[in-house]
């Protein structure tokens, strides 16, 4: 009698299993065919780019040993060339190769350039060891990348533009080679991650007072005031994050929608679901968590010590509530930056770390005006 109770019980399971199996592998069906749709709209785009006297390209370059992969796109190829150096490190957005016409207010000025960097995106390669991951390292890799924009595309300078963890490569690299560029743009630019946690724990301190946060308090006690390395770094990023520092909103200014700088990459030609893979899990659990060298050398840079001059025009993008790559510390860095070409400095009114899109318009006008006031 048991044994029959039990098989009238299992015999409904099944079949709910089978069920949901089916309508998953419906739904991965779908998910695939919508894929390659867009897929087939962008090459579309592409062609009709290059057509016009414009140039869409995908280039794997051989990088001290390592393939890496760059998306070449602009609308007239006459136009001056950007080389733009994605955030991360590890996760190659917005601005890296799955971006192929994700920004034709971008690609109107400009020849893009979007670059992969070592162990991220299309460019990661499980052989890597953590030895590899150095900011010298990918100062050198962009480097390489640099002189192969020159030589191939027959440009005797281009354009840096730089966001996050990319402002620390361009910085570095428009410092060393200043004769390859003709300006630097740095978004949500990093001058001295050490001591902006130190003036990020006296904000959070005093928000958490405010709003009776004991809870956040008890976590500020308990890791000190940094500098924060480690799992004391996250626990800090965190409660920046939770207090707006990173993505800024209130009752007039919506959240970013972080997804909006990621979807690119599942529709994109130029990523395979294994590349997906790599940009989505690889390269960050490499960069971010296996690789706490390079962790603790990012943070413990300081510009202000390092880099004093940059010998080319400098423009920094700074969002007005960005405690990440704190905006009180990236306006005193460029205050005391000796640039003698010039210098400017924007602030996004409405945004934090991640640029909100209602400074989308003073940004693209800023890579605008950079672009006509420097090429010559």
């Amino acid at each position: 009698m048991k044994k029959s109770v039990n098989r009238k019980w299992f015999s409904p399971m099944i079949k709910i299993c089978l069920f949901a199996f089916f309508i998953l592998i419906l739904f991965i069906i779908l998910l695939l065919g919508y894929r390659f749709i867009v897929q087939q709209q962008i090459k579309q785009e592409s062609a009709e780019v290059i057509e016009n006297g414009g140039i869409s390209e995908l280039k794997a370059i051989n990088v001290n040993g390592d393939k890496q992969y760059i998306l070449v796109e602009g609308k007239d190829k006459e136009k001056p060339f950007c080389l733009f150096l994605h955030g991360g490190p590890g996760s190659p957005f917005p601005y890296g190769v799955s971006a192929r016409t994700l920004y034709p207010e971008i690609t109107e000025n400009c020849v893009a350039v979007y670059y992969d960097q070592r162990g991220s995106g299309k460019s990661f390669n499980k052989k890597l060891t953590n030895t590899t991951l150095t900011l010298s390292q990918f100062t050198e890799d962009a480097n390489i990348i640099v002189d192969y924009i020159r030589e191939h595309y027959q440009q005797e300078k281009i354009f840096v533009i730089g966001q996050s963890f990319g402002t620390v490569i361009g910085t570095q690299l428009v410092s060393n080679y200043p004769e390859k560029f003709y300006a630097y743009l740095g978004i949500s630019q990093l001058t001295n991650t050490s001591k902006g946690q130190e003036l990020g724990y006296s904000w959070l301190q005093d928000e958490a007072i405010a709003n009776g946060d004991k809870k956040t308090l008890r976590i500020l006690e308990d890791i000190g005031k940094g500098p924060y390395l480690a799992k004391d770094e996250d626990q800090f990023s965190d409660l920046i994050n939770q207090y707006k520092g990173m993505n800024y909103f209130d009752d007039t200014i919506k959240k970013v929608n972080l997804f909006d700088l990621i979807k690119g990459a599942f529709t994109s030609p130029d990523y395979s679901l294994q590349d997906l893979y790599k940009a989505f899990i690889s390269g960050p659990q490499f960069s971010l968590i296996k690789s706490q060298e390079l962790k603790k050398e990012i943070i413990l840079t300081n510009f202000f010590d390092s880099v004093k001059s940059i010998d080319i025009p400098v423009y920094f993008i700074q969002g007005k509530y960005d405690k990440q790559t704190n905006y009180e510390i990236a306006k005193q860095y460029y205050e005391i930056l000796d640039a003698p070409d010039g210098k400017e400095f924007i602030t996004l009114e409405h945004s934090a770390h991640y640029p909100n899109t209602l400074d989308s318009t003073l940004m693209n006008d800023t890579i605008k005006k950079m672009l006509e006031d420097n090429y010559f």
